[in-house]
């Protein structure tokens, strides 16, 4: 992947800032002919305390350029403290974009969250048309990153991260039968989940994959589960399979909870859906302790910090497991029959044998009999810690760039990401 209006290129394969902080990959949308890929941005410096929409167009999923941001905080408004997460929905052949606004107190402490909405004839210049609705009675300011569809009854359908006044995660959800005027539902999952709900469940996202009702969201505040692997981020993010009931406006699950993704920093993935029925993911690699991302090595070296994943296209198979790939337009791997030699580059590993690959000082990945082990040293402090999955590890995908790993099984069903210095 290239993006063409860089000076100079850090990354092969993946979006990233060319200064301050990129986070949540915001408003995938194709929309007039162009792909539209949105996400949290601070350009003025490496940490969290101020949030504008960048934006990243391309017209081949494979060249991308950086063009103005769409949106930016608007002084003495909702939005005064931060253009915070959302969505992108197309109607009447304007583009809409959802989020939240964030205000913040003198001493710099978040006070309140807005929904809001903004519309753009060309998707790159944009109008705020203020606030949806009134912040919903029973949960705290933390009720964020709208997302938007249309049912087939014709309705639309709006959902939010939220925590309740108790400090319990979950996902509630607004129907409107005209665009504009929003009725509150409830929630969205009622009693379901209650061992995934966290203190806060953030960037929920509702999509259609292969007919299938897939709903993703992350989770805060899970306790880990060392001895399954799972849960061992300091937040994550994961999705079950289930069916909306468009007149209860409930979504009823039918799988368990699952992990999108085996690795370190995946978080808040937002897809896209194509005409021709694709649908693309993409995730933001940098959910961090604050230690660690304040120490990050291309904060000190290029003044920038994170990056996306490379854009995923998901399925779900026929056991009702979702299943992801990079898209066909960013691959063109070599075909290997060892792990020597290996650097930045797309690798298709063709062993059946047990392996290790040493990368660099840092990491070190092992395959096992049937299970993957990575390894990784901290940049922060000298401490290694270690992420794995089980699964058919026979052909084998890895994208490698300068400071990202993206590891894929052939079926799809396992994804292990890793940043690496």
């Amino acid at each position: 992947m290239l993006v063409t209006n860089d000076e100079t290129a850090f990354e092969q394969f993946h979006l990233y800032p060319t200064n301050g902080l990129l986070n949540d990959p915001n408003g995938l949308v194709f929309f007039k002919g162009q792909y539209h890929v949105f996400y949290q941005w601070n350009p003025y410096a490496c940490d969290h305390k101020y949030k504008e929409w960048g934006h990243f167009v391309s017209d081949d999923l494979k060249t991308w350029q950086r063009v103005a941001s769409a949106l930016k905080p608007s002084l003495e408004n909702l939005d005064s403290a931060g253009i915070y997460s959302g969505a992108a929905f197309i109607h009447e052949d304007r583009l809409y974009l959802f989020y939240t606004g964030n205000v913040r107190d003198e001493a710099g402490h978040s006070v309140k969250s807005s929904q809001m909405w903004a519309v753009s004839d060309d998707g790159i210049h944009f109008e705020k048309l203020g606030e949806l609705f009134p912040h919903p009675e029973g949960f705290t300011k933390d009720v964020r990153d709208p997302m938007v569809w249309q049912g087939k009854n014709g309705h639309y359908f709006l959902i939010l991260g939220a925590q309740h006044d108790n400090k319990i995660g979950d996902i509630i959800i607004y129907e409107s039968t005209d665009f504009k005027t929003w009725q509150y539902r409830g929630s969205l999952i009622e009693d379901q989940l209650l061992d995934v709900r966290g203190y806060m469940l953030e960037c929920p996202g509702f999509v259609d994959v292969d007919g299938r009702q897939v709903l993703m969201f992350s989770p805060q505040g899970l306790t880990p589960d060392l001895k399954n692997h799972r849960f061992e981020n300091i937040h994550n993010t994961g999705y079950v399979i289930g069916r909306f009931d468009e007149k209860t406006a409930r979504f009823h699950v039918e799988t368990e909870f699952k992990e999108v993704d085996q690795g370190f920093e995946f978080y808040a993935p937002q897809t896209m859906s194509l005409l021709n029925g694709r649908r693309i993911m993409w995730g933001w690699a940098g959910m961090m302790t604050p230690e660690r991302e304040s120490a990050v090595p291309t904060i000190k070296s290029n003044s920038w910090v994170h990056v996306l994943t490379v854009p995923r296209e998901l399925h779900v198979n026929d056991h009702n497991q979702l299943t992801q790939q990079p898209i066909s337009e960013i691959l063109d791997p070599e075909e290997v029959d060892n792990v020597e030699n290996i650097s930045v580059g797309q690798y298709r590993l063709n062993i059946t044998d047990d392996w290790q690959l040493q990368l660099g000082q840092n990491v070190t990945i092992t395959r096992q009999s049937d299970t993957l082990k990575l390894k990784r040293r901290q940049w922060e402090a000298d401490v290694v810690e270690s992420r794995q999955f089980t699964g058919d590890l026979d052909n084998l995908l890895l994208i490698v760039d300068v400071d990202i790993i993206e590891i894929y099984t052939s079926d799809g069903l396992n994804v292990l990401t890793s940043r690496w210095f």
